[in-house]
């Protein structure tokens, strides 16, 4: 009763969080759940359908004991080949790679998914850590109970070799006697499944590219496949996914075979010690050969061999303090785009690293940049190749507020190279850049007649055209029009700024009175004891007042929407509180009286009421020092 409790409550940690609408699913998983101080765990977030669907990329609740040291998603089509018919489904899986940084009973949080604009959520999985570093369960002694399906699958295999060796011949279903088919003596022959590793010792984050063949002696009908590897310890990267069976002749052991690949991945072990590919299983109809070509079809469960491998950690003497993980060969390349840029305005530098290996796991590496250079925002894209290389851009958004000519030092980044077994460093060409522009602004117009032409001349931007003034006898030219037309453009661009800047300051200072009314209601619906609406006034104003921040108007627009809209500051500072704040406001609106507990006394509402006051002022003020 103890096992099966124990292995009762690891199957609810790892079964799909939700079943949503028109066949869509929705999990979270962990590769292992007990785990020790300094562990890292695999965190796997998996939204499937049988049709394409837009998924947003899960933002993780507070993670109390976890610290995230990275993140990825890819994409996985799945298919089953039955009665000459492709079956897909598509997975978008989003991984996270937790570092363990507390002891006891750690929780990872409902994850809130938004799945083709509806939000579903994960269940809640419990970690149990301890104070040493646990091997992986692959990597324990003694025996392990082995898993039920496996049990009922190897029993129906071998009650199907004993009936087709005990049944006489003609007497199969549809077999009318006196002919030569017979079942295969060893059903290996007929067709199994093979997988093949590249390496079978490696570092930590070195890559291992793994394949996983159907061989067959006889002709296929239909493939069902029952379970694909789970690959736990191992950031997975699909190489190849086959939607068809394509066969090619082969040898194995002198004996002719045809060969077709069912999948192929690229597979980086997340930590030391021995982790396992495990078996790739499949159903399969096959029609043996006999003397008048293909017989009668015998259908068979088969699975491929786990493979072990053997991880060791990268060298803790001698690491380098910017290593992010990276292991393998890899190239950067960093470049301003363009080369030149102005004052006050922002540029680009754009940064790119890849190579064979893993590239996602490497971090922006850090800049040397001027005193007078603001790092304004950056975002970064990554993607796994099929030919088994990657790639991490860095899009680096910088605000110069000085002009001149610079000269940057080359970006650099460490990585691990397995076949030297050393550190290297990777690092780009050096960075220049020539910023034009006067680093006061803006500057006085200078009228004809108030000062001398040397002091004109002296002063001029070399990139603009000379005015044309005659001194010696007081008469103008046309450079005095174009003069007056210059002045004339810049007073209207700037009265156009302050007619803008003036429209926008009593536009958040009725924002504060509208905040200040909306929060008194609210504050009285709370006294009132009417927790439900207090729910709903909460969301329509979240929403509401950042349409009016982000001018995109609030009450059709999802929050991921609003908050591209937003200004960098208020979207870096403030998207986790945003999240956090709707999610309780939703499950004041709509979650059952009995799961929400002491979420609706009174001084848990105002708790919570207090939270998006101060939220929506912070918002209010980022806002105004962006209009500013």
């Amino acid at each position: 009763m103890r096992d099966f409790c124990i292995a009762m409550f690891f199957a609810l940690s790892v079964v799909p969080a939700a079943w949503a609408d028109e066949g869509v699913t929705v999990s979270a998983t962990v590769d292992r759940n007990q785990v020790g101080l300094g562990d890292v765990i695999n965190l796997t977030v998996a939204v499937g359908a049988q049709n394409s669907i837009q998924v947003e990329e899960p933002s993780l609740p507070p993670l109390s004991g976890f610290e995230v040291i990275n993140k990825s998603s890819g994409v996985e089509t799945r298919s089953s080949f039955i009665n000459g018919k492709f079956l897909t489904t598509q997975s978008r899986n989003f991984n996270f790679l937790l570092a363990v940084q507390q002891k006891g009973a750690l929780t990872i949080p409902a994850i809130p998914v938004v799945v083709e604009g509806k939000t579903y959520h994960t269940k809640e999985i419990v970690i149990s850590a301890n104070s040493a570093r646990q091997a992986p369960p692959q990597a324990r002694g003694g025996q392990q109970r082995q898993d039920p399906f496996e049990e009922m699958d190897q029993m129906e295999e071998l009650f199907n070799q004993m009936l087709q060796r005990q049944v006489p011949r003609g007497a199969l279903p549809g077999h009318r006697g006196g002919g030569q088919v017979e079942p295969p003596v060893n059903p290996e022959e007929a067709f199994f499944i093979l997988a093949e590793s590249d390496k079978k010792k490696v570092y930590v984050g070195e890559q291992i590219t793994a394949n996983f063949y159907l061989y067959t002696r006889g002709q296929v009908r239909d493939i069902d496949t029952l379970k694909y590897p789970d690959l736990k310890g191992f950031w997975k990267e699909e190489l190849e996914m086959a939607t068809r069976l394509n066969f090619e002749q082969v040898a194995l052991n002198g004996v002719a075979y045809q060969r077709a690949l069912l999948v192929s991945y690229a597979l980086f072990p997340i930590h030391a010690g021995t982790v396992t590919i495990d078996p790739y299983k499949a159903k399969c109809t096959v029609l043996t050969p006999s003397s008048f070509g293909f017989g009668h079809p015998y259908q068979f469960t088969k699975a491929s061999r786990a493979i072990p491998i053997e991880v060791v950690d990268v060298p803790v003497n001698g690491r380098p303090a910017n290593f992010s993980g990276a292991v393998g060969h890899f190239r950067m390349t960093a470049q301003f785009e363009p080369p030149t840029g102005a004052v006050n305005q922002p540029v680009t530098l754009r940064v790119r690293i890849e190579g064979q290996g893993n590239a996602k796991l490497i971090e922006l590496p850090k800049i040397d940049l001027p005193a007078s250079f603001e790092l304004y925002d950056q975002k970064s894209q990554a993607k796994f190749i099929k030919d088994g290389t990657s790639f991490k851009e860095f899009e680096v958004m910088i605000i110069p507020h000085e002009p001149g000519v610079f000269k940057i030092a080359p970006v650099a980044v460490s990585v691990f190279d397995f076949s030297s077994q050393k550190f290297s460093e990777i690092a780009s060409q050096p960075l220049n850049i020539t910023v034009t522009g006067s680093a006061i602004s803006p500057a006085n117009p200078v009228l004809p007649g108030t000062v001398t032409p040397e002091k004109a001349v002296a002063n001029e931007d070399p990139a603009l055209p000379a005015l044309s003034v005659d001194v010696s006898t007081g008469s103008t030219g046309f450079g005095f029009y174009f003069a007056i037309l210059a002045y004339l453009g810049a007073l209207s661009i700037m009265a156009s700024q302050a007619w803008l800047f003036l429209r926008r300051r009593p536009k958040r200072a009725s924002l504060k009175a509208v905040l200040k009314r909306r929060t008194k209601a609210m504050r009285d619906l709370a006294a009132t004891g009417d927790w439900r609406r207090v729910g709903v006034e909460l969301t329509n104003a979240t929403y509401y007042m950042l349409g009016q921040i982000t001018e995109q108007g609030g009450a059709h627009q999802e929050l991921a929407l609003l908050l591209e809209h937003a200004p960098p500051s208020l979207r870096n500072e403030l998207s986790g509180a945003f999240h956090k704040l709707l999610e309780q406001c939703e499950a004041l609106s709509f979650a059952p009286e009995n799961l929400l507990g002491g979420r609706i006394d009174k001084t848990q509402l105002e708790a919570l009421i207090q939270e998006f006051e101060t939220t929506m002022n912070r918002a209010i003020a980022l806002a105004e020092i962006q209009d500013a």
